[in-house]
């Protein structure tokens, strides 16, 4: 019966999951090698950031302009805000060259929270005008109002990018409006290895690489399979490598409502009865336990999830609900 609830619990969480991806209709041609499409690719980004510079108004909307021969502009490539990240996939490292416009000064999502971003998506593209070559490029979509954007579902080139900037602030205005401020904000340039390939979408051509500017606002920390840890905790250390499976059942942990296989939801294994008062309660605890203690609680919120042997206290501690032989 166990068995049977499980599957039942993570068949719905991916029906649910995989129920929420758009259907947008995308068209695919033939798939070239993935190395020799990425070598005319970074060539083509870093040449349009050898030659082309950007402008930056005040809310942070950018346009990037071709350097006229002599023109004396800073070309994207000599910013001091520009920086790189390697990314592994298709047994190739990515170059991916980003802006670093302001870094935000709240904390930063990770590849499994949900974001609320601003964002204009540009294409670039290779071609020629009278015999000279030129970079075209075209809007494929814009939001200049935040939307939700889960960075599990996204293109890698942007769960990539996204979590190296912070979100900002907020303050709620009598209108029923919301102000933003010292949030992150950035621009990102992405290979189409790491977008869309060899897929056309609407106003985007197969093998494009993409510019997106983006504005991240918020974040929310996400709970998968509602075990109550929160995915972050459960993907693993490294979120540029593949999640933790911790039980080999190719369901990462994060959704997964029973991590070790042992036959005990993930959930139970994190649970505790407690005294208030005469009447005998659960409790669960957190992945981790909180910095100070409240008074006002009747058990020790310091205490994060334990070991089978009761060890609250250590960092690299097998907690009970990745271990197997333990039993509640």
């Amino acid at each position: 019966m166990k068995s049977l609830i499980k599957i039942v619990l993570v068949l719905s969480l991916f029906m649910g999951f995989y129920s929420c991806q758009p259907d947008d209709g995308t068209d695919v041609i033939p798939a070239r090698p993935y190395a020799d499409v990425y070598a005319e690719d970074i060539l083509k980004i870093e040449e349009f950031l050898d030659t082309h510079y950007v402008t930056i108004d005040g809310n942070f909307n950018t346009v990037f302009t071709k350097i006229p021969d002599g023109g004396s502009q800073i070309p994207v490539s000599d910013m001091q805000e520009l920086e790189f990240k390697e990314v592994d996939l298709h047994d190739i490292t990515y170059k991916v060259y980003y802006l670093k416009l302001r870094e935000g000064t709240g904390e930063n999502p990770t590849r499994v929270d949900s974001t609320l971003v601003a964002y204009k998506g540009n294409t670039i593209y290779k071609g020629t005008v009278n015999g000279n070559t030129v970079y075209d490029q075209s809007v494929f979509e814009e939001n200049v109002n935040p939307i939700w954007f889960s960075l599990d579902g996204v293109i890698r080139g942007w769960s990539a990018i996204i979590p190296e900037f912070k979100k900002g602030s907020y303050n709620s205005n009598p209108d029923g409006t919301i102000s933003y401020s010292d949030f992150g904000v950035g621009v990102v340039f992405i290979p189409s290895g790491l977008a869309y390939f060899n897929s056309i979408r609407p106003g985007i051509q197969a093998y494009s690489n993409l510019v997106f500017n983006f504005k991240l606002y918020n974040l929310r920390r996400r709970d998968h399979d509602r075990d109550g840890i929160l995915s972050m905790h459960e993907y693993g250390p490294n979120f540029d490598e593949d999640a933790i499976d911790t039980d080999g059942d190719e369901r990462p942990d994060y959704i997964d409502v029973d991590d070790d296989a042992d036959g005990v939801l993930t959930k139970t294994e994190r649970s505790f009865t407690y005294l208030d008062g005469t009447e005998t309660r659960t409790g669960y605890y957190p992945f981790n336990g909180a910095l100070v203690d409240n008074p006002s609680t009747p058990y020790d919120d310091t205490k994060g999830i334990p070991s089978c042997s009761n060890d609250f206290t250590t960092a690299t501690r097998l907690r009970r609900h990745l271990d197997p032989t333990c039993r509640n």
